[in-house]
């Protein structure tokens, strides 16, 4: 339990790292539980940029958590 809360620190220390838009589209869908829908509505984007943000965001994401194991397996 403690590793899996350590994991999840670190994730949100991450996230923190993203670029604004990025960080909230992927918080508003992926912790949230917000639809592409409703994201596009609250921030005045359309739906294929939310879309668009959250695959960056994931992308950016995966690169600085294989960055951040590198470290630590080094």
């Amino acid at each position: 339990l403690a590793e899996e809360i350590d994991s999840s620190q670190k994730v949100v220390e991450l996230m923190q790292n993203l670029p604004q838009g990025y960080r909230t589209v992927l918080n508003l869908y992926a912790i949230e539980g917000y639809s592409h829908e409703e994201i596009a509505g609250l921030l005045g984007i359309g739906i294929g940029t939310s879309k668009s943000q959250l695959l960056k965001a994931r992308n950016m994401l995966r690169g600085l958590l294989e960055k951040s194991i590198q470290k630590v397996n080094v």
